[in-house]
């Protein structure tokens, strides 16, 4: 292993990454975080700026519609500092703030104004108040339909999106206090807005820095395999309609809607969301519910992979025009996100001049205790990377930003501590797929419908492991991937309901880096269809499994086809009506299930086991196929039926221990 490990140097820069409490992780180079630069540009610089000015104004767009939009500007002594500054937009669906009771706003991630609008800048600032300590302008926008902006409710995705940013950005070149050049940042929604005005070519436009967007959804965030998630649908609308206050008395207090400076009675407030009203629930998320309706069918749904002008357009179908607009992009991903692949795909496709940072980040909070070592480390390094990117496209400054690496990635060893590689290629060319063959051999670690084995070598013999789908399997609310406690939680539970097979402990470290791939051989004995969900889980000294990536497929969409984008050749079931028409039916001839599962960075330890869990069903987080009686099922291993996971080791020819 360690042999394998220096032929990696040779290419690959790895870095170590410590955790905030400022604890060294195990070294493999030698290199600090700090000698490298990941996430310390200008750290040690003294902020330019400890205070800024918020005001707000309605913002007219081309077809009349007012959008309400908060500015930030530099300040010292209480007084705006006048001049031209680069700008930061954030054009939201979430709320640009919210009213304090005392007077003043509240940004959901910065500090708070006064009833002046004066904002103290944090010590140890995040993402757009770091940018606004030196020396940047901060534009956040309420999206047409959302907020204190006009509009009814519109459908995530659709063009006008893209055209409002357009409008927003050639105001904010208009302004006095603006130099003329714009930079978009965001996480989630505030990230996949970006393209759609990238695509818009908006000229004061400069670049952008991407935290965790979509980028193929029905392929990863709103299904995979065909199988839709309902599962995060249901609180993601509440939720948004919340923050409309579409779904609140219309006479209550609002109290979660900052109104703009010359609207302090509220008036047109209360006129915006009463026209929030305007766009029904039902269309608004008619895209989703055709998910219900008609199934994943690509060809069936004209928003997966065709552009329209109204209602939801699907992220990579605005790939081209992005691509021509040629605005230089920074991308964040997180290994635990719910599109730990997308923004893999993202600088697959992209031509533009771009860089990609991951990490052990989910979308939301690493755990429920606050300041997890994860999310301090997640926001250093998007706040200080941005800025180095923006110093470097938006004020020209002669920085290293282009000379960096094209991707550094971190691999999360343990909760507080990551290690980085750095990479000119991804996946890494150091990067190989290993397989590890499912067993018909006990393996003496669990009570499950069988207990199997996993090895790195294929098994002689061929044998075939019968279950009965239990459709109350389920890993429960972290399936969804939102929010936090998403990664390394206990499933042991969701693993007895369901077939298991598990490695031996690991005699060294296995490093994982990239989307691993399922191929299975599955058989029916009454059921001409079913889902099969996959999990890749790690199983500690004590017998506890947890869960660390997953992904699924339907048997009926098993052909594969061709992506309509760059996937790094990996399996991509084409999902199309006339192709789910002409699959044969399951029976008791074994077929070929082969799909992808969510993206893994991760240093699993010497003595852990790894577990691949088979289920027929993931109860409250996908809308699955249930028969009574229920699907008896049956995978086979071995011989000329080679079922297998396979995973992207980091070493010399994929070298594993």
């Amino acid at each position: 292993m360690v042999a394998a490990y220096r032929f990696v140097l040779l290419a690959v820069t790895m870095l170590v990454a410590t955790a905030s409490s400022g604890e060294s992780a195990p070294a493999v180079s030698g290199l600090s975080t700090v000698a490298a630069g990941v996430g310390e540009y200008r750290r040690h610089e003294p902020f330019v700026y400890r205070q800024a000015i918020r005001r707000s104004v309605y913002v007219t767009m081309r077809d009349g519609v007012r959008l309400a939009v908060d500015y930030y500007l530099p300040a010292r002594d209480g007084k705006v500092k006048r001049g031209r500054f680069p700008v930061v937009l954030e054009y939201t669906r979430y709320g640009r703030s919210a009213p304090l009771p005392g007077g003043g706003t509240k940004h959901r991630q910065y500090s708070a104004t006064d009833a002046q609008g004066l904002m103290s800048i944090a010590d140890d600032p995040i993402r757009s108040e770091l940018l606004l300590a030196y020396g940047y302008a901060l534009v956040v926008a309420d999206m047409r339909g959302s907020g204190a902006s006009f509009g009814p409710s519109h459908a995530e995705g659709e063009d006008i999106e893209g055209k409002d940013g357009f409008d927003l950005v050639a105001w904010i070149a208009r302004q006095a206090w603006s130099d003329g050049t714009v930079g978009m940042l965001g996480s989630s929604y505030l990230a996949e807005v970006q393209p759609r005005v990238a695509a818009e070519r908006p000229p004061a436009l400069k670049a952008l820095s991407m935290v965790y967007g979509f980028f193929d959804g029905p392929n990863s965030a709103y299904s995979m395999g065909g199988i839709f998630r309902d599962g995060w649908q249901g609180g993601w609308v509440q939720n948004v309609a919340k923050l409309d206050n579409r779904s609140t008395d219309p006479n209550a207090p609002i109290t979660n809607i900052s109104a703009v400076d010359a609207d302090r009675d509220q008036v047109q407030l209360r006129k915006a969301i009463d026209e929030h009203r305007e766009g029904v629930d039902d269309e608004y998320f008619q895209h989703l519910d055709a998910f219900k309706t008609a199934g994943v069918v690509r060809d069936v749904l004209p928003f997966i992979d065709h552009y329209q002008l109204k209602g939801q357009n699907n992220l990579y179908t605005v790939l081209d025009r992005v691509n021509a607009g040629g605005v230089p992009t920074l991308l964040s991903g997180g290994w635990h996100d719910i599109y730990a692949n997308d923004m893999l795909l993202w600088y697959a496709n992209l031509t533009v001049p771009r860089k990609l940072i991951y990490g052990p980040y989910p979308h939301g909070k690493s755990g429920p205790a606050p300041n997890d070592p994860r999310d301090i480390e997640r926001e250093r390094l998007v706040a200080r990377e941005t800025l180095r990117w923006f110093d470097r496209w938006l004020r020209k400054m002669p920085n290293d930003a282009e000379q960096r690496p094209a991707v550094q990635f971190g691999l999360q060893r343990d909760p507080r501590h990551t290690e980085w590689f750095a990479s000119d290629t991804w996946p890494p060319r150091q990067a190989n797929y290993r397989d590890l063959y499912l067993s018909g051999k006990v393996s003496n670690t669990i009570v499950s419908q069988y207990d199997g084995s996993l090895s790195w070598e294929p098994e002689a013999n061929s044998s075939r492991q019968p279950w009965r789908v239990d459709y109350s399997a389920s890993v429960g609310s972290t399936g969804t991937r939102w929010g936090g406690l998403v990664h390394d939680v206990p499933v042991t539970v969701n693993d007895t309901k369901s077939l298991t097979y598990t490695s031996p402990p690991l005699a060294e470290d296995l490093y994982v880096a990239g989307i691993p791939v399922v191929k299975l051989w599955l058989s029916s004995e009454n059921a001409p269809d079913a889902d099969v969900h996959a999990y890749l889980n790690v199983v500690s000294e004590d017998g506890t499994s947890r869960l660390i990536s997953d992904g699924m497929l339907r048997a009926s969409h098993r052909t594969l086809g061709r992506p309509p984008y760059l996937n790094f050749g990996l399996p991509f079931p084409s999902s199309n009506s006339t192709d789910i028409a002409a699959t044969p039916p399951l029976s008791a001839t074994p077929v070929a299930l082969e799909f992808t599962m969510l993206a893994v960075g991760r240093v699993f330890h010497r003595g852990d086991r790894l577990r691949l869990t088979i289920a027929g069903a993931d109860r409250g987080n996908t809308l699955g196929l249930e028969r009574d009686p229920a699907p008896k099922l049956a995978i086979h291993v071995g011989a000329a039926t080679r079922s297998a996971l396979s995973l992207r080791v980091l070493g010399e020819k994929g070298h594993v221990p």
